[in-house]
């Protein structure tokens, strides 16, 4: 069986479980809040959707890059 769990990437809604009803937990997920980290088989997802959450993903992405970045320059001026 699957369920709906919260993606540790970005944070949106995603699945868990045997693969094999997928599609129901996709159905039951607002739209905008599915995560693209991670197929949805048996799901056919809108390019657009893809294009949105693949933007997000890299701006959280760079968010946390640069967050580290700060951090190791703060070090380093120590």
């Amino acid at each position: 069986m699957c369920f709906q769990v919260k993606c540790g990437t970005c944070g949106k809604c995603t699945w868990a479980g045997c693969g094999g009803h997928v599609a129901s937990v996709h159905a039951q997920i607002p739209e905008g809040q599915h995560c693209a980290c991670r197929d949805w088989p048996g799901v056919v997802v809108p390019a657009v959707e893809k294009k949105k959450a693949a933007g997000e993903t890299a701006a959280m992405k760079a968010s946390v890059e640069g967050s580290v970045a700060s951090t190791e320059a703060v070090d380093a001026a120590q």
